[in-house]
């Protein structure tokens, strides 16, 4: 995770979260042996319109102008911030990963958890032989989220934080439904998602991000409806723009807000009765910068920022925390979803150590 600041006197900053590097050191076993997700899932290259490369031309232009100009847009912010970025490694590939993501997700409901110090190997005994890999450290339920009630008794009474990806009703899904049921999620009203019994798994020092998508309609309903019903306080809400391998901005940024944008939304919120200061410095982090994965929907992991934010208990060394609709795992996570292993799939990974395999 970087820091960028334009001007060194300047209490705002962006973050800058390198998906793939935190995603490889939190697999990193204590003897310093590693599990890689492989880069060509972060291999990003945005089309180049005649239109784009007008206006990357442009920006180059717009990086001399001075910060304290009146007025200055968010392309022009931005252009700023990724200059101060280091320079993309080159990457090249011949042969395309196939699409393993896409193929049919059959695990059974189930929980497990993993406390042996290594990386374990859980093979799912489905047609293909799938190998899912069980990070140190990480609990998961297969389960649906909207049986969460039930699993109440099974939780910690609070975590330190909880991210919660939810499955926005969009015409993307809807799409890819109609093409392929296997490759979209269930969506969820918003009026299900504020039932969620999120106030039982909280206390007042713990924080809770939220992705959202752009549309206007789930923005209002998360900030008016959802967060309350959740008796949780918005903190701070922050764009988090997507890169391509080469570190520009995967599309323009577009004057009309229902047209396809090259950022989503993250919401950061705390309990209700939290002090008025508490996660107040989570306000100078302007926006958050890094280069997605090619798999729709695979967020970075925003624990190595958050964590300076949370206020753990005495003797507390490490934060208890939770996703909700998880695709991946976590150390240090408890992870629910439909889909909870489809991105822990052995074949989306570089092994770099001998793994133990679970009986």
């Amino acid at each position: 995770m970087l820091t960028l600041h334009t001007k060194p006197e300047r209490d705002r900053f962006a973050i800058f979260l390198d998906h793939r590097r935190l995603i490889n050191e939190a697999y990193s076993n204590g003897d310093g042996a590693t599990h890689h997700l492989k880069a060509d899932l972060f291999h990003f290259q945005a089309k180049k319109t005649e239109a784009k490369q007008s206006e990357q031309k442009r920006s180059k232009k717009r990086k001399r102008i001075p910060e304290d100009i009146h007025g200055a847009s968010d392309s022009q912010t931005i252009e700023r911030y990724l200059a101060l970025l280091p320079t993309s490694v080159g990457y090249e590939t011949t042969t395309p990963l196939p699409r393993y993501w896409e193929a049919p997700y059959t695990v059974p409901q189930l929980h497990g958890a993993n406390q042996s110090g290594q990386i374990q190997q859980f093979p799912s005994g489905d047609e293909a032989n799938t190998t899912y890999l069980i990070p140190d450290r990480a609990r998961f339920y297969n389960h649906n989220v909207d049986h969460l009630p039930a699993l109440l008794p099974q939780l910690l009474p609070s975590y330190d934080l909880i991210v919660v990806d939810p499955p926005w009703r969009n015409k993307y899904i809807r799409r890819l439904k109609r093409v392929k049921q296997e490759l979209g999620y269930s969506m969820l009203d918003n009026d299900q998602l504020a039932l969620l019994p999120l106030a039982k798994l909280t206390n007042r020092r713990t924080l809770v991000a939220v992705w959202c998508t752009n549309s206007i309609q789930h923005q209002t309903a998360l900030v008016k409806n959802i967060l309350p019903s959740w008796k949780l306080r918005l903190l701070h809400k922050l764009r988090w723009y997507k890169l391509s391998t080469d570190h520009h901005l995967v599309g323009p940024l577009q004057a009309d807000p229902t047209q396809k944008q090259p950022y989503e939304m993250l919401y950061v919120a705390c309990h209700a009765d939290s002090h008025e200061n508490y996660g107040k410095d989570i306000q100078k982090a302007e926006l958050i910068l890094s280069v997605p994965s090619i798999v729709h929907s695979h967020k970075p992991p925003l624990l190595p920022w958050l964590r300076q934010h949370i206020e753990l208990d005495l003797n507390q060394t490490d934060p208890n925390c939770l996703e909700l609709f998880a695709r991946y795992l976590q150390p240090q996570f408890t992870s629910i979803g439909l889909e909870v292993l489809k991105l822990m799939d052995e074949r989306l990974y570089e092994a770099h150590a001998e793994l133990t395999r679970t009986p």
